[in-house]
Parts: structure tokens; C-alpha cells; sequence
């Protein structure tokens, strides 16, 4: 579990979950710091926070250290993990094998006794699910996806490097099997809102009231995000407004959600850049990849096999380090 597969929020890691009639497309939670916010920076093979300003806040002196959520930060000392706050106070001592990102007031985690089974715990480190997953995903309003590995799934594992195969289910946060939420579960109740939905293997929108506002057509559909969508079609990504129609057409390969007025795609051989809500360029293509994009007026890129953060400007706020 490495910080870029955690930070990285572009709509091809949109989670899909598959259903009878709605398959849901959930958004994975946004990561996002209590105030002041902090970003992840790496400084002689040690992970530490700065903040927006570039100034480090929290030393590097973790091996490992995921962005904070829910107030907390995952980090690893001595190859285990606990969680600080954003004064750098350890809140949760190092002692689990793996975690995940706080959401909903938990988070996944494995311990030495289940390596390789997932549970849930709380904020103050207490065991709240005990280890008994496969696969665990985050809460999102007191439910969460969790996948128990077939059969098949074990002896192709064992074989070759694939993605384990699961049955999938749903839990509440006393980890009781509870029936597949519908898509309104993860609404959020902003005025106008538009949730992403999964028919017959293709996405489109509802409302608040579960009606169908954008007919299922795109293979990947994201939340809005400042009142466009980013969306799949032909294999190509591009934008629609809360009529479903094109803003932007489907010219890029891969595409992340606009935030701060920006969103990063791939601008040809050049590598990824930032283009506006007219789809032009703003900050030219050179970036080897961008996690997500802008949060608080920054965002985390890679340069050269190296990691940074620039401004909306384009600029950087931290250059590029291993």
C-alpha cells in the first residue's frame, strides 16, 4: 500500500460496484486535512507535512506517511503503523501491519495476528471490526464494501499476480452484513446534486429524488465536482455539464476532476498538465503524473522520477523530491 495508490484520485480509480439493477459509482473519499491542511513532502528517503506555503510543519522523520483525513495521518515508524495529528502528536502508537485512511470516524487495518485479513478501527485505536476481510473499503455514511476471496480467487493468487477475486458485501459499522445501499445512500444533499449510478455495464445520473436525469452511457462517470463531470466515452475522458451535455469533448486518455477552477490531464508526449473549464491549457503538459489535483490552492505532481508540489500557477511550492 504505497502513498501514491492513496493520494491519487483521478477518475480511473473510481470505485464501481456492481448491483442486480444500480451499481452505484462511489467516489473515494476526499482527502482532506482539519486547518491548518498539510501535504505529504519526502525529504532524504524520510516523509514529513508542509503546509500550502511550502513550509514544513511536521518533520520527516516517518518512513512512510499518508495524507491526513478525518483530522489524522497514517504514518510508519520501524516498519509499523499508527496515526499522528496535526501538531505531529502521536494519537495512535505504531503497532499495525497495515492501514488505511480514516473516513466516517474509522479505518481499515491489519495487525500481526490477521497479516492478511482487514478490519476496522476507531480514533483512538480501539479494534472496533476484528480482521475477517479480504478487501475492505472505507465508510461513506456508516456503510462499507468489504469482499471475502473465492476460492478461484486463493489459487489464482497463489499462481499469478492478479487482482484477488471476492465476493463482495456491505457492512455497517458494527460489521452486521446489511443489504447493498442504493445509490441515493451516498448523496449528499448539496442543492442540484446529480449521483453516479451503474446500469447494464454503463453510468450515468440521478437525482435526489432517484430519477434519472442522464441516461447511463459513459463506461466511467465521476461525482461533479464544481458542476462538471468527468466522464468516459469511446475510451476517451472528457466533461459534461448537469444537462449531460459536452463542455469539454472526450480527447484525453485519463482525466482527474476540476478543483481550484483546474483539472489535470495528459497533454500529449509532453506528459500531464492543467487545463481550464473552456478545456484550455493553463499550465502546460511536463509532469510525468498527477495525484488528484489541487487541494487549497496546491497541487502533488511527479517531475523527473521525483514528487512536488506546484501552484495553480504552476509554479512550485516544493520542488521535486525522491
Amino acid at each position: 500500500m504505497n502513498r501514491s495508490t492513496k493520494t491519487l484520485t483521478a477518475i480511473v480509480l473510481t470505485i464501481l460496484i456492481p448491483s442486480a439493477s444500480f451499481a452505484q459509482v462511489v467516489p473515494p473519499p476526499q482527502v482532506e486535512s482539519i486547518a491548518p491542511p498539510l501535504f505529504v513532502v519526502t525529504v532524504n528517503g524520510k516523509d514529513g507535512f508542509i503546509d500550502r506555503d511550502g513550509k514544513i510543519v511536521i518533520e520527516p522523520t516517518f518512513e512512510k506517511a499518508y495524507p491526513f483525513t478525518d483530522g489524522l495521518a497514517a504514518v510508519q515508524k520501524q516498519g509499523e503503523w499508527g496515526f499522528i495529528d496535526t501538531k505531529g502528536r502521536v494519537i495512535i502508537e505504531p503497532q499495525f501491519v497495515s492501514v488505511g485512511l480514516f473516513s466516517d470516524g474509522l479505518a481499515t487495518f491489519q495487525d500481526k495476528r490477521h497479516p492478511n485479513k482487514e478490519g476496522y478501527i476507531d480514533k483512538i485505536g480501539k479494534v472496533v471490526i476484528e480482521p475477517q476481510f479480504d478487501v475492505a473499503a472505507g465508510f461513506r455514511n456508516g456503510v462499507a464494501r468489504v469482499g471475502f476471496a473465492t476460492l478461484k480467487g486463493k489459487l489464482l493468487s497463489r499462481i499469478a499476480d492478479v487482482g484477488l477475486e471476492c465476493d463482495y458485501k456491505f457492512i455497517d459499522r458494527t460489521g452486521k452484513i446489511v443489504p447493498e445501499p442504493s445509490p441515493l445512500h451516498y448523496a449528499t444533499g448539496e442543492p442540484g446534486e446529480l449521483i453516479p449510478f451503474r446500469k447494464d455495464d454503463v453510468s450515468g445520473y440521478l437525482n435526489a429524488k432517484g430519477e434519472v436525469v442522464i441516461q447511463p452511457q459513459f463506461q466511467v462517470a465521476s461525482a461533479f465536482s464544481e458542476g462538471l463531470a468527468c466522464v468516459c466515452k469511446g475510451g476517451l475522458f472528457g466533461y459534461i455539464d448537469t444537462r449531460g451535455e459536452w463542455v469539454i469533448p472526450p480527447r484525453f486518455q485519463y482525466a482527474n476532476d476540476f478543483s481550484d477552477g483546474l483539472a489535470g490531464v495528459p497533454l500529449g508526449e509532453n506528459g500531464w498538465g492543467f487545463i481550464d473549464r473552456a478545456g484550455k491549457e493553463v499550465i502546460p503538459g511536463r509532469f510525468a503524473w498527477v495525484y488528484g489535483g489541487f487541494r487549497h490552492g496546491i497541487a502533488e505532481v511527479a517531475f523527473d522520477r521525483k514528487r512536488g508540489y506546484i501552484n495553480t500557477k504552476g509554479e512550485w511550492v516544493w520542488k521535486p523530491s525522491k
